[in-house]
């Protein structure tokens, strides 16, 4: 067996657990740095804290008048933040469940948050067109910064120590180098509903809806592979590598999950996840774990 056929092996396409307890639909679900805990959001204007290991409900979390699009907790697992159709940031203490601020500035719905790895910053990006970015030391509510050089809406956020990337349904990939103060932008030619960074930060993943996901260089903006089987033309869905950068993740709204080997881009796997949509993708930081989750309503803990 070939190490790609051994390593495939191993993917995650077991059924662990299901995490109940969400009403509606899920439309993230994201591990903590470490990988121990995880965040979900949805229709039901919540965010709920979860042991995925265990299977435990941990908290929920409420004060979004609208449905919730995004959430990310902060390295040290002390705060989160969280997005929505409300046009909203929430930025919460994770122990008291407490909303520590609410940030505004986006005057349309906000659709993917991060927070930067010292957890100083949060930026965001949205319907408007913009992507914004607030001080969390600060007690000002407002953007320090916002970038409005988009066509069309701002679907997806992603961030290095120096850069802003961002994904856009008028089918660019833009990165702002914050320190230079300069933007460069790929332009891939299809609406891109989300963007990842592989792990060794060299490369970004779009998902596009054309059903492809493609593999860009970050660096030169290369278009290095396309990766296809899917389908992915009207909802936002996650795309991700595994965390040894071998496999490319995706979902589809038929409710399947696809794993394309990296390089050649070939289907090494397929499995029937849920009954609709898979929202969201996942992976483990270390381990072969990945949680989906759905419009079904349903999150799952592969193994």
């Amino acid at each position: 067996m070939s190490s790609t056929g051994a390593a495939a092996q191993h993917l995650p396409r077991t059924e662990a657990r299901s995490l109940s307890g969400h009403e509606g639909a899920v439309l993230a679900v994201r591990f903590n740095r470490d990988g121990n805990y995880c965040l979900s959001c949805g229709k039901d204007r919540t965010l709920r804290l979860w042991n995925p290991h265990t299977g435990a409900h941990v908290k929920t979390y409420k004060s979004h008048a609208r449905e919730v699009r995004d959430v990310h907790s902060s390295s040290d697992n002390a705060k989160l933040v969280s997005c929505g159709a409300d046009r909203q940031i929430f930025y919460w203490d994770v122990g008291s469940g407490r909303v520590i601020r609410k940030f505004r500035g986006h005057n349309s719905e906000v659709n993917s948050v991060k927070f930067n790895e010292y957890n100083a910053v949060v930026v965001s990006g949205g319907y408007d067109r913009t992507v914004r970015a607030f001080d969390c030391r600060s007690q000002s509510s407002d953007p320090i910064q916002t970038i409005d050089t988009f066509q069309d809406s701002v679907m997806s956020v992603n961030l290095t120590k120096t850069e802003i990337i961002a994904g856009s349904v008028d089918g660019t990939v833009r990165t702002f180098d914050i320190r230079m103060g300069r933007e460069t932008v790929d332009n891939l030619g299809h609406p891109v509903n989300c963007i990842s960074l592989s792990n060794d930060g060299n490369c970004l993943l779009a998902n596009c809806l054309d059903s492809t996901v493609r593999l860009v260089d970050k660096s030169s903006g290369e278009l290095l592979q396309e990766y296809k089987g899917h389908a992915c033309k009207s909802f936002k869905m996650d795309c991700c590598l595994t965390n040894d950068d071998a496999f490319v993740v995706g979902g589809s709204e038929d409710g399947y999950v696809f794993f394309w080997e990296l390089v050649d881009a070939p289907v090494i796997a397929r499995f029937r996840a849920h009954s609709s949509v898979v929202t969201s993708i996942s992976y483990h930081p270390t381990k072969a774990c990945m949680l989906t989750s759905s419009v079904d309503g349903s999150i799952r803990v592969w193994t």
